[in-house]
């Protein structure tokens, strides 16, 4: 099963910031319009030049069971990380079930239909730019 670093040659792993997503995708590449570019495109905006990334359910190929979840895969990915987004509301639920504070942005899927707005998806990215200027390390 490949992780979104995989899709990333020589990417560089992040021990401050955290990216969690949900569980892996089906496709097996990203796809032009898809969830990895606009998630890119996303990083690019805000400066994300590396990051750690972690599904909440690693094994699981499209999974929405927050009972799949796998809690010690979780903890690692998040011990030590000062910044953790996380994308969409089902990933900011297991955060708060498993009590670690995070960020949440909406997930980058092309289902998404909140980004049909474009204002909506750039005032969310200029806040989530905001919040990594007053927290990233100095």
């Amino acid at each position: 099963m490949k992780s979104v670093l995989d899709f990333l040659e020589g990417h560089g792993s992040s021990n401050e910031l955290l990216i969690l997503g949900q569980c892996p995708s089906s496709n097996t590449k990203p796809l032009k319009n898809g969830t990895y570019n606009r998630l890119m495109n996303w990083c690019d905006f805000v400066g994300i030049s590396v990051f750690a990334f972690h599904n909440v359910i690693p094994n699981k190929i499209n999974s929405y069971d927050i009972n799949d979840v796998d809690e010690d895969a979780l903890y690692e990915a998040v011990q030590g990380k000062t910044i953790i987004i996380a994308l969409g509301g089902f990933v900011e639920r297991v955060c708060k079930k498993y009590k670690i504070d995070c960020y949440k942005i909406d997930h980058p899927s092309p289902r998404n239909r909140n980004l049909n707005d474009p204002h909506y998806e750039q005032q969310m990215l200029k806040n989530l730019k905001k919040y990594l200027d007053e927290h990233r390390a100095n």
